[in-house]
């Protein structure tokens, strides 16, 4: 099992709207890229200035399924129709899971 971990800073511009629309769009992967089981996707409470806009968890059954995420054409179109739009920064890691 592959979890693939990510926090998305986004423009200051955004939207609840715009982490809204990236949410469903990620939560909406699973049952379309093989192998993805789970998507955890969860905002910021905006507590500190300087925090990422949200963090998700993508749980895969293999790091194969992992790497063939990437390429999946419903994900490129999340990444391009939701996140890029907004995105000012990003971060992720891969760990060896499930989450505790």
């Amino acid at each position: 099992m592959t979890v693939h971990m990510g926090m998305l800073t986004l423009v200051e511009t955004s939207t609840l709207a715009d982490r809204e629309s990236i949410r469903d769009g990620l939560e909406a992967l699973v049952g379309v890229v093989p192998g993805l089981e789970k998507a955890d996707v969860h905002f910021d409470l905006g507590l500190k200035d300087g925090n990422a806009a949200l963090v998700f968890a993508m749980t895969f059954d293999s790091e194969e399924s992992w790497r063939g995420y990437g390429a999946h054409p419903a994900h490129v179109a999340v990444i391009q129709e939701r996140i890029a739009p907004v995105l000012a920064s990003k971060s992720f890691v891969q760990i060896d899971g499930p989450l505790a």
